[in-house]
């Protein structure tokens, strides 16, 4: 298997430049917000096709077409080569960038490891912060981009998995601001399973999202197995989809 080349220290740079570029009033991710995000894309059960995942990465607000009936508002604007105060040529190198950053992550949750994209947090005087304040300050971002996934795509959650509860509350353990169930789990998380340093909360971080994605990768090849598994229709047999012909005339004609 060819390996994927991903970003460089620069090419991860000029990502997040490009998003900060992305004109108003589309409100873009940043790139480590992007990095969360694209894994929580990649840890659906089902294949998001790159048209449907990457607007809302470029549009913190956009609201899908379902989104905006139920709450009466605008569907908002997608970001394309013609938007006013962007051009073809930024927005080819952005979603050149994206996607391979994207095929990169992709390959890696298969493989059981990935980089995470973490800034290291510093405090006012610009000394690195410690404990779980430099755990928050530093996964939260990551995190909000996974979360923002999910807002989107809900098939992960919907998943009849008993480990999928305690997997998600590891990492919404890392987020600022919490309902009082979430603050309750993760002060347990915190007493059970303590995170010692900012190296152990993001193998922690890692470890969950690869488990995550397991989970969504054996629930997609199941239900691609029962569709296999369905009985295979002769060809001479009427076609399935009722036009009364044998099926060799019509779906069938084209080995279909």
């Amino acid at each position: 298997m060819a390996t994927i080349a991903d970003l460089t220290d620069a090419e991860i740079g000029e990502l997040d430049d490009l998003l900060a570029a992305i004109p108003e009033p589309l409100e873009a991710l940043d790139v480590v917000m992007l990095d969360g995000y694209l894994c929580g894309v990649l840890a659906q059960p089902r294949v998001i096709d790159p048209a449907q995942w990457q607007p809302p990465a470029f549009d913190w607000n956009l609201l899908g077409a379902a989104e905006a009936a139920a709450a009466d508002a605008p569907a908002g604007s997608v970001l394309t080569p013609d938007t006013a105060g962007w051009h073809s040529a930024k927005h080819e190198r952005l979603l050149q960038l994206v996607m391979r950053r994207h095929d990169a992550l992709a390959q890696g949750l298969i493989d059981g490891w990935f980089d995470p994209l973490v800034m290291q947090p510093l405090d006012d005087d610009g000394n690195p912060l410690k404990g779980k304040e430099a755990m928050t300050a530093a996964l939260a971002p990551w995190v909000i981009g996974f979360e923002h996934a999910l807002e989107h795509f809900h098939d992960l959650e919907s998943l009849d998995a008993p480990e999928l509860p305690d997997l998600l509350a590891c990492l919404w353990r890392h987020l600022p601001e919490q309902s009082d169930e979430e603050r309750a789990e993760s002060q347990a998380l915190d007493q059970e399973h303590p995170l010692t340093s900012l190296d152990a909360a993001i193998d922690d971080l890692v470890g969950n999202v690869v488990e995550l994605a397991d989970l969504a990768r054996a629930a997609r090849v199941k239900v691609e197995t029962v569709r296999r598994e369905q009985p295979k229709v002769g060809r001479n047999d009427p076609c399935p989809c009722g036009s009364g012909r044998k099926f060799k005339v019509c779906h069938g004609k084209d080995g279909t």
